[in-house]
């Protein structure tokens, strides 16, 4: 009897280890071969797999991990901006499969004596290239360029303009929002960060708009006496400044007052007065604007700008010194400037009708070393007299004489920039223009004698004798 009750226990003791031998599954892919199913009381990640099969179970427990993930966020702050990054973007990984692989090699029933833990976890891993991704657009979105500093012309204002201060910038450190995201990543945590931040500082402060917006030089003339107080020629003087008045010239930028004013005509507001043309005094409309441009010339002078076209009158003008004026004409003669000052340059222009004088102002960066420019002329030499041709023209009653054009004795003359120190010391003078204003041949007709006699002879007219092509 005891002898059979032995082999009982000997036989239920080998059908115990059957149910209870171990098959070791080195990929997911061997068990899902072998058909495994995963044994009892089986967890992974906290979801009861027990008795599914490998797929069913990976279905599952990666569902669970997807759902998991996509329900986190974080929130990235700086500068009183925001921005989320969705858990879903950062490249959370799993190593489900492996955990499935060891699962499946489990007895699917539990001895007594089994010690192997049922309840496995899964180890989180992150995608480095995507968190780095994301911290950069992140740091991208949440960047705050600096804005420079602005100065505004103001006529109203007590110093002439206006400013805008400037703003200063922000930098994410993406690197260090990387590393942030990633630790909170690898626990399957939300969160919100405070970025690491550093200030951009703005290239251009209101202390150097304030700076560039100094004034570097004025220059008046005046249009008083009858010659060039007249109605019209004033009314295209105020005009002039007031379309000069407020421009600005960009550093490197040339300047051209004819593209300033644009055509004179009567249809764009201007009205006819005394100009020259040719050497002879004509009406045309915006007679007078040469004094505005004389009066800019000057002051580009005395600001240190390059001058890249001026051009002199047929002859020297009352209300500029010999040397210093400069002619335009719509098509014609410009005058034209270079800004080589590093910064912006502004042109306040305007006329006192009381005082009868236009004025330029120009704003901008003052000279180096507190240095100031003054502006001087001389008359170097007197030109051959051409004389007056005198011709006989019969329609005109005996002893009546027409001047056709008034004869100028020519001279030249010598400009010169003085560049003197803050302490009014010269400390050079430089040659700014060499002008040569040509003698002009008059020309005068006279009606014939009442009796016949020699037609009376020409003035001598040797030298040069070219019409001069200059406008005023």
């Amino acid at each position: 009897m005891k002898r059979i009750i032995f082999l009982i226990a000997i036989a239920f003791f080998a059908l115990a280890l059957a149910g209870c031998e171990k098959k070791q599954y080195a990929t997911i892919e061997e068990a899902v071969t072998d058909g495994a199913v995963l044994g009892e009381r089986v967890s992974i990640d906290g979801i009861d797999v027990s008795g599914m099969a490998v797929l069913e179970a990976r279905r599952v427990v990666t569902e669970a991990q997807r759902a998991r993930v996509e329900a986190l966020s974080y929130i990235v702050r700086a500068g009183g901006e925001s921005v989320t990054i969705p858990g879903g973007k950062l490249g959370i990984a799993f190593d489900t499969d492996a955990v499935l692989a060891r699962a499946a090699s489990l007895p699917r029933k539990i001895s007594p004596w089994d010690d192997q833990a049922r309840e496995f976890k899964t180890t989180v891993s992150v995608s480095a290239a995507s968190v780095a991704k994301q911290a950069q657009e992140a740091a991208l979105m949440l960047k705050r360029a600096p804005t420079n500093a602005e100065a505004y012309f103001d006529r109203e204002a007590e110093t002439g303009f206006v400013y805008m201060s400037e703003t200063t910038g922000l930098e994410v450190d993406a690197k260090d929002l990387a590393l942030w995201l990633t630790d909170k990543a690898l626990a399957l945590e939300s969160g919100a960060v405070e970025a690491r931040s550093v200030d951009v500082p703005a290239d251009y402060t209101i202390k150097d708009a304030e700076n560039d917006t100094q004034l570097i030089c004025e220059f008046s003339t005046s249009f008083k006496g009858s010659t060039y107080s007249k109605t019209n020629r004033v009314h295209n003087i105020v005009k002039a400044a007031s379309m000069l008045d407020g421009i600005s010239v960009e550093p490197g930028a040339e300047f051209s007052i004819n593209e300033v004013l644009g055509p004179r005509t009567g249809e764009t507001g201007w009205k006819p007065a005394t100009g020259i043309k040719y050497g002879v005094y004509v009406q045309e409309y915006g007679g007078g604007v040469c004094q505005v441009s004389s009066t800019l010339y000057n002051a580009a002078l005395m600001a240190d700008l390059e001058i890249t076209e001026r051009t002199h009158h047929s002859w020297p003008l009352g209300y500029i010194p010999v040397g210093r004026d400069a002619t335009i004409s719509t098509g014609g003669p410009d005058l034209r400037f270079l800004n080589n000052s590093g910064a912006r340059i502004y042109i306040r222009a305007f006329t006192d009708e009381k005082e009868k004088t236009v004025t330029v102002r120009i704003y901008g960066r003052p000279l180096a070393d507190g240095v100031t420019i003054r502006v001087t002329s001389k008359k170097t030499g007197t030109l051959e007299d051409l004389g007056t041709e005198v011709t006989v023209d019969p329609a005109l009653a005996p002893g009546e004489t027409e001047i056709d054009r008034e004869s100028h004795i020519g001279v030249t003359a010598e400009t010169y920039k003085e560049y003197y120190a803050a302490d009014g010391t010269l400390v050079k003078r430089e040659l700014a223009s060499r002008d040569k204003y040509r003698s002009i041949k008059g020309l005068m007709r006279i009606g014939p004698s009442p009796t016949p006699g020699p037609a009376p002879s020409a003035s001598p007219s040797p030298g040069d004798t070219e019409d001069p092509e200059y406008w005023d």
